[in-house]
């Protein structure tokens, strides 16, 4: 018997696939749709959506979605979902916590007769939703920013799916940041590039990030060269802000 948080040689390379499809996405979706699409086969769900939202503020700031959603929502729905929004630790649970990084399911928190009685329940009895898994993504200042998958019936989702979505969860941080320097007319760097200039956001200096990156001063500082020829600039500061002016913060 498989057990059941095995992962297959056959799901990382579902895995990669999907990663794959997060390459040169439109520069007008916030998040690429390919990617979302990509993601069923691996985690199915009737819909995935990207959230961009303040908590805090009551706003929505954007919605990448793919899926089927109920698109006759009446008036006030808004006030609903911000108040199931914050009801108990369901989908307010970063907020509360301050842990960004864990996967989360509706049904951590509360059981199908808690579910029924509830403004959670509510809501998502308005948009005929069922099971929910959140991939929480790293802040940007007062936005909280997720991945959320639903199904609509069925199964709800398994440990199995929850430990895929986290294993892959840094992959779509990175994902993100590619794609917003894109959106931000950056040119892009290599992985590489952008682990070396992180570190230079940072604080470090040559010497410091040669040993952490296990490389030759000489190394960095021709990786060095070439991110400012690639971004066009002629400093670390400049190098820093043009990079990640929309996305350090990710």
């Amino acid at each position: 018997m498989v057990d059941q948080l095995t992962v297959t040689e056959h799901d990382l390379r579902t895995m990669l696939g999907v990663i794959d499809r997060g390459r040169n996405a439109d520069p007008e979706e916030l998040f690429p749709r390919d990617l979302l699409r990509a993601l069923t086969d691996l985690v199915p769900a009737e819909h995935i959506s990207y959230q961009v939202s303040r908590p805090l503020d009551h706003e929505f700031i954007g919605l990448e979605l793919v899926g089927d959603v109920a698109d006759d929502l009446d008036d006030g729905w808004e006030d609903l979902f911000w108040r199931s929004y914050w009801e108990g630790e369901t989908c307010c649970r970063p907020q509360l916590t301050g842990d960004y990084d864990t996967v989360w399911r509706m049904s951590d928190y509360l059981t199908e007769r808690q579910l029924a009685d509830s403004i959670v329940g509510e809501w998502l009895r308005l948009t005929g939703v069922r099971h929910e898994v959140a991939v929480p993504l790293p802040v940007r200042g007062a936005e909280d920013r997720r991945l959320l998958l639903f199904r609509l019936s069925g199964r709800d989702f398994t440990e199995r799916e929850r430990l895929l979505l986290t294993m892959l969860r840094p992959h779509f941080i990175e994902v993100l940041r590619a794609h917003e320097r894109r959106r931000a007319g950056v040119p892009d760097l290599t992985t590489r590039q952008l682990q070396l200039l992180r570190l230079v956001a940072d604080g470090h200096s040559n010497t410091q990030i040669a040993h952490r990156l296990f490389v030759a001063e000489g190394t960095v500082r021709k990786h060095l060269e070439n991110i400012y020829e690639r971004l066009g600039v002629t400093s670390r500061t400049a190098a820093v802000a043009t990079a990640f002016r929309r996305t350090y913060s990710a």
